[in-house]
């Protein structure tokens, strides 16, 4: 065993993190913040403090260190199946909220609302699909159960979902109990069967 491999667990266990971490970290916290366009390589090592040089070594161009931060920042959901539907749908729009204020961030929600730059926004959309798929097979077994309507359009339920979550972000308001309930009692009538 070698000195270096001694030392390194060492500092990863007081809170050391790694160039890759910090480079990473740095671009999804300016792509939450500023959106895609902020994202290059010169802001990232400013923000990082990683020499523009050490990133370039890892990442050939902008658009690849932008598609790292988007594959970085995208995390697939666990839904509890404990809950009631109604406690899922809640859940739901309590955990969405906060992941649309801070794992997707309001320059990333203003880069997909103006399609900003095209190509950035079409991958920061299939980050968001990767919610959507979940969600959309959430809705699809609790009609096989008979808790939804059989009717219900899956895709429209997930839109009309995203779509309160990020209205409400963009306004600026807490994505709290209170409000996951607001619009659970204006959208529930619709969906139960």
């Amino acid at each position: 065993m070698t000195d270096r491999t001694v030392i390194q667990p060492a500092a990863r266990e007081f809170g050391a993190r790694s160039t890759d971490d910090r480079i990473l970290d740095a671009t999804v916290d300016i792509l939450r913040e500023k959106g895609p366009l902020a994202v290059n390589i010169e802001a990232v090592a400013a923000a990082s403090g990683v020499a523009k040089t050490t990133i370039y070594r890892r990442y050939e161009s902008r658009e690849d260190l932008l598609l790292a931060g988007i594959h970085a920042a995208t995390t697939e959901i666990k839904i509890p199946t404990d809950l009631s539907t109604y406690d899922t749908f809640r859940w739901l729009l309590r955990n969405a909220g906060e992941f649309a204020e801070h794992e997707i961030g309001r320059g990333t929600a203003a880069a997909i609302i103006t399609n900003q730059d095209p190509a950035s926004v079409e991958l920061l959309r299939e980050m968001l699909k990767v919610r959507a798929r979940t969600l959309a097979a959430l809705v699809q077994e609790r009609i096989i159960v008979g808790d939804l309507r059989a009717d219900l359009d899956v895709r429209l339920v997930a839109t009309v979902l995203l779509g309160a979550v990020l209205g409400q972000v963009i306004r600026g308001g807490a994505t709290d109990e209170a409000w996951a309930d607001g619009v659970l009692d204006m959208l529930w009538p619709a969906f139960e069967a």
